[in-house]
């Protein structure tokens, strides 16, 4: 059975090597996968370690991702909207939302931002 499967949303928070590192999340829908590489179109974002906020990638991306690199990843709801995701930050708490009906709390995240 695979672990994804087209159309599903799912959000990737990128290993960082070092503690300094801007912590960099995606979220997309699969389009393809195969092998444990998944091809995504979505939006990337940045949150910096020493600021509060987010900043957002304006234009839509593509993005290979391998399942196996390290990289903490989720499984969204299948009728997320992922062009009206937000990140929102505060001093002690890191949320997913789509402003809506959805939202993640990822505060257990921030030790890794």
């Amino acid at each position: 059975m695979a672990a994804v499967h087209s159309n599903d949303r799912i959000l990737v928070i990128d290993r960082k090597h070092f503690r300094d590192d801007v912590t960099n999340m995606f979220v997309g829908v699969v389009e393809e996968y195969e092998e444990g590489i998944v091809r995504m179109r979505g939006y990337a974002y940045h949150i910096h370690p020493y600021e509060m906020g987010t900043e957002r990638r304006a234009e839509e991306r593509v993005r290979l991702v391998a399942l196996s690199s390290g990289d903490v990843v989720y499984v969204l709801p299948r009728d997320l909207n992922v062009s009206q995701i937000q990140i929102r930050r505060s001093p002690k708490s890191l949320v997913l939302t789509d402003g809506q009906s959805f939202t993640m709390d990822l505060t257990d995240c921030l030790a890794r931002v």
